[in-house]
């Protein structure tokens, strides 16, 4: 009896879940009455100082309400009041964007897409990307919230300036530029053994500016074999010079650890949440990275310009059980300069720019744990031609046309060699030296040459300093990526090197408003996605050899929706409520009729914060995700995945002029819940987590 107070408490409160799904779907209706009300007391106020948002979606600094996009900006205020400790955590929050975990890959779903979203959602650092050549994570742990000025969420096909990962958004993530002396210290711990500290410090002298940061954490896990560790430093310089020009170097390195606690069956997951299937002990990986990045910008009477340019490294050893050992390295080169030209007091601008881009992962197998011999080996190379512009011009002050074109040439190769498990040979390098048989009917090259293009037309019409109003085309596009073209990880497929595959390509219209006012905001944005020749794995694909399986073009596939966002504020107390519709359907094969799996039809975010005091800060949130089909169910003929509620609660207090101790807690009422679920294996979300820290600002 000794917690049946507080488990009657418990059960009272999950009553209030089919509340909370009523809310779900009245919330538009409400928000419409605040936008009114909102309307007509800002209407009464002859003066009044609009909130300063400017993004640089267009590559150059540009005023948020002439941006013909639907565009979610998070400065650094929003990172530090969210107490979010990692940038799925905080756009989850503040984007409504959602997140799926599968053994350690966290994914990320814009737009409708199911299996593999991420690779259609391009995530940028300082303009340089952070998504691998091959199917594998992100790395979110390389990017510490921070060490983060800003992040621009850029929903909708975005080729033209952004190349061809960016088919259904662009996360884009800008690192802090300090102009004073600062230390921050940062320190949590939580549970399931999960804790993280981070220093980050930075100067400024005769216009220089020297920043570096390392951080560390650590994590049991919710389930068994779920752990996770990682440790991260950079080191970044900028200069302004007298002229005005500007230059960022930055430097970064890490290392991270990763287990791989596999799918459940329905009936263990509903029993044991946290428990991992046998033989997941010892499916893991780990990974490092290195990255050097620049940029040289500056501003001249006729237009800015800017220099990119980076070179990446980033390898991962996994073990995905006994006689499957792998060892990826990946590395990339790129160079982007552009200019934004004007001519005087003209309303035309031009921006011209030209990609240049580099990518090649080797891949070595192996039979055993120590990596010593080799079972197989993988070459490949990808390098892209890729040069772009956009035309902007402004009629009567208030109304923009813009349009664009991007052509892109890209070369792939692949070479594998296979050898026999019997009579491996030892890794290059190793003694003695010995002599595999090659199986040349498991060996193969090839190369691939590709162009495609990108168009984009627009219009955007702002009503006065508060209202905007757009509507625009893309015509987008995505190339396969290095692991969904060829067979080289040990797993034939029917075919080594799908010669078939050809990019996903499709049009994108979209019709949305802006309105920001000095207390409310409200964004609203609807779309129809065409995509023509969707890549999906087909499981019964045959070709021609004994193996079944290949990354095939499902063919046409519609998606319609809208993304709406609406944020009431005062002085002392706040509310949001960010929400995404979403329908999709198969128009060809096997699913044609069928919804896509793995894609939420509906998801709402909402938040309600308050300031009693000034040193205080109280967030509540709450987030539900529809049912979906599992993912592989083209036919939707299993049953859906159920929806869920997730409620949240965090508090910051200010102690003294420096420091700040928080607490938050994460699926608050300890919801049991499926983060993704592929066939018959179901991925369980954290269950309750509650997490204590201290931030020290100097």
């Amino acid at each position: 009896m000794k917690f049946g107070g507080l488990r009657c408490l418990c059960i009272g409160v999950k009553q209030l879940v089919f509340v909370f799904s009523m809310l779900s779907r009245i919330t538009a209706a409400l928000c419409c009455l605040v936008l009114v009300r909102a309307l007509l007391a800002e209407s009464e106020e002859q003066v009044y100082e609009l909130p300063d948002y400017e993004v640089t979606v267009w590559h150059f600094g540009r005023d948020i309400m002439n941006v013909p996009a639907d565009v979610v900006s998070v400065d650094r205020g929003k990172i530090e009041r969210s107490l979010a400790s990692s940038v799925p955590e905080l756009l989850a929050l503040e984007a409504n964007l959602h997140f799926s975990t599968v053994s350690g890959h966290t994914n990320v779903a814009m737009r409708g897409f199911g299996e593999n979203s991420g690779l259609r959602s391009l995530i940028l650092v300082n303009g340089q990307s952070l998504n691998p050549s091959d199917m594998g994570r992100v790395n979110w742990e390389e990017i510490p919230l921070e060490s983060i000025e800003s992040i621009e969420v850029l929903r909708g096909g975005h080729n033209v300036l952004y190349g061809d990962k960016a088919l259904a958004g662009v996360i884009k993530i800008e690192t802090r530029r300090e102009a004073d002396r600062r230390l921050n210290v940062n320190w949590r711990v939580g549970s399931f053994g999960y804790e993280k500290a981070s220093v980050n410090t930075a100067i400024n002298e005769n216009g220089w500016t020297v920043q570096s940061g390392a951080s560390g954490e650590q994590k049991d896990g919710y389930r068994e074999h779920s752990a996770t560790s990682a440790r991260n430093a950079y080191l970044a310089v900028g200069h302004t010079f007298r002229i005005g020009d500007d230059l960022d170097l930055r430097f970064s390195i890490g290392e991270s650890e990763l287990n791989y606690p596999g799918g459940l069956s329905y009936e263990v997951y509903r029993e044991n949440p946290q428990a991992a299937p046998d033989g997941a002990d010892g499916k893991e990986s780990d990974n490092q990275f290195i990255s050097f990045t620049g940029r040289l910008e500056g501003e001249r009477d006729w237009g800015d310009w800017q220099v990119l340019g980076s070179w990446d490294y980033r390898r991962a050893e996994w073990s995905l059980g006994a006689g499957s050992y792998g060892d990826n390295e990946q590395q990339g080169l790129n160079l982007k300069p552009r200019v934004r030209l004007w001519e005087g007091e003209s309303a035309t601008a031009l921006i011209l720019g030209l990609d240049l881009l580099y990518d090649s992962l080797d891949f070595i197998q192996s039979p055993d744990e120590s990596r010593a011999r080799v079972s197989g080996n993988a070459d490949l190379r990808e390098a892209r031609l890729s040069p772009y512009f956009t035309v902007e011009r402004e009629f009567l002050e208030r109304l923009s046309l813009s349009s664009g074109l991007r052509y892109e040439w890209v070369r792939y190769e692949v070479d594998y060699l296979n050898y026999k498990v019997s009579s491996v040979g030892n890794r290059p390098g190793s003694l003695p030296p010995t002599q595999p048989v090659l199986q040349e009917d498991l060996s193969f090259t090839e190369v691939v040459r590709e162009h495609g293009m990108a168009a984009e037309l627009s219009l955007n019409y702002r009503l006065n300093p508060k209202w905007s109003l757009w509507a625009g085309y893309d015509r987008v596009y995505r190339y396969p990526v290095f692991d969904e073209r060829a067979a080289y990880q040990g797993y034939p497929l029917a075919e080594f090197v799908n010669l078939e595959l050809e990019a996903e390509e499709g049009d994108n219209f979209e019709l949305g408003f802006k309105y920001i006012g000095r207390n409310f905001e409200c964004y609203f944005t609807s779309f129809i996605l065409k995509l023509d020749n969707e890549i999906i794995y087909d499981p019964n694909a045959e070709g021609s050899t004994v193996y079944k399986g290949l990354n095939v073009n499902l063919g046409p596939v519609d998606r319609a929706g809208i993304d709406a966002a609406f944020i009431y504020r005062r002085e002392s107390w706040g509310a949001s409520s960010r929400m995404a519709w979403i329908d999709t359907e198969v128009r060809a094969g096997e699913g044609r009729g069928y919804e896509v799996p793995l894609v939420p039809p509906f998801r709402v975010t909402n938040q309600f914060w308050l300031e009693p005091v000034e040193s205080l800060r109280i967030r509540f949130s709450h987030s539900y995700v529809a049912s979906q089909y599992r993912g592989g169910d083209f036919t939707n003929s299993s049953s859906r995945v159920e929806n869920y509620h997730l409620f949240g609660l965090g508090a910051e207090l200010g102690v003294g002029p420096n420091g700040h101790v928080f607490l938050t807690v994460e699926n608050l009422l300890d919801e049991l819940y499926a983060g993704a679920v592929h066939g018959d294996n179901y991925y369980p979300g954290d269950g309750r987590s509650i997490v204590v820290g201290v931030k020290l600002n100097f």
